[in-house]
């Protein structure tokens, strides 16, 4: 936030006071320096997620730090206790509720991330201000694509290039827009065949995975909670 001190090992910012100071903002996004750790970070998920050998993978521009209301964040801090309580992941030396960042694509109707633009619109449209402003909505399933091939649920994968695919910008700009959200994967259902019907995970798992094989060429994580996922990262990059 402040821009000047090295950021703590667990956080993205250099202290309590830059945290509590971008969270009074929120939802708000703000740009990470093009040679920040963080950057790197997010730039090298996207490079090596980058997976259609048909489509070159494109110079990152901009990432942008999405901050979330303290009620959201701390709805989903809560989810992410239950299920550490329940599955134990830490215990198997991974990230508490067994955590992922995964990529999601979706509508641009403004020009947010375009030469440093942070104002969220209020477009009904834009469906990317909306996720950054309130998160994910189960309720809005099926508004985009018709359908999903594992049910009622939100749609993210590993695949960067894949995720690209439903990234859609309503007017015009030389970059496109990619999310990358922390998801609670808790214990994954693996699946390869569609199950259109699902409206939650099978009994006993949190999540479902399709995995690349039978009707899936990458692969996707779908969780049926809102509470499961949250925005983290707004990426631009050439279009």
């Amino acid at each position: 936030m402040c821009r000047q001190n090295a950021k703590m090992s667990k956080s993205d910012f250099c202290s309590r006071v830059c945290t509590d100071g971008a969270a009074s903002l929120a939802p708000i996004i703000l740009e990470v320096p093009a040679g920040h750790v963080t950057f790197k970070s997010v730039q090298k998920q996207l490079t090596t997620s980058w997976r259609h050998p048909h489509k070159p993978c494109p110079p990152v521009r901009k990432v942008y730090k999405i901050i979330l209301t303290r009620t959201s964040f701390n709805a989903y801090k809560s989810y992410q206790s239950r299920v550490e309580m329940a599955g134990q992941f830490v215990s198997l030396r991974r990230a508490p509720g067994n955590e992922n960042r995964r990529w999601h694509g979706t509508k641009r109707a403004c020009n947010l991330g375009d030469q440093g633009q942070t104002q969220l619109c209020s477009w009904p449209t834009c469906s990317l201000c909306s996720i950054i402003r309130c998160s994910f909505d189960i309720g809005l399933f099926g508004a985009k694509t018709g359908w999903g091939r594992f049910g009622q649920g939100i749609y993210t994968s590993s695949v960067a290039s894949k995720s690209d695919d439903y990234s859609q910008n309503q007017r015009f700009s030389p970059l496109k827009a990619l999310l990358l959200n922390k998801v609670i994967v808790g214990r994954g259902c693996k699946l390869t065949q569609d199950i259109v019907s699902l409206t939650a995970p099978p009994a006993g798992f949190d999540s479902v995975l399709g995995e690349k094989g039978g009707n899936l060429n990458y692969d996707e994580l779908v969780v049926y909670t809102n509470d499961a996922i949250r925005p983290s990262f707004l990426v631009m990059y050439d279009s």
